[in-house]
């Protein structure tokens, strides 16, 4: 398997969900949450592996897809 910046993303995010589990606070999102970003992120990393074949394409389509889609969220978020 090779690492992409969408695998990179995800597994921040799974790390980021297991050290908030002890916190005594209420969890950010709940497990269906969890488990559908998880399986939306892996979904979209295998799309973009069959449209790109180059690695170095592969890294740089899902780094501007990150970039997008986080400046989407801000842009909402402040709306």
């Amino acid at each position: 398997m090779k690492l992409t910046p969408l695998n990179i993303t995800l597994a921040c995010v799974l790390v980021w969900v297991i050290s908030e589990m002890n916190l005594d606070t209420e969890m950010t999102f709940s497990w269906g949450w969890l488990i559908t970003l998880c399986v939306i992120l892996s979904l979209i990393d295998l799309g973009f592996r069959m449209i790109f074949k180059d690695l170095k394409k592969l890294w740089f389509a899902q780094i501007a897809f990150i970039l997008v889609v986080s400046i989407l969220m801000v842009v909402i978020r402040v709306l």
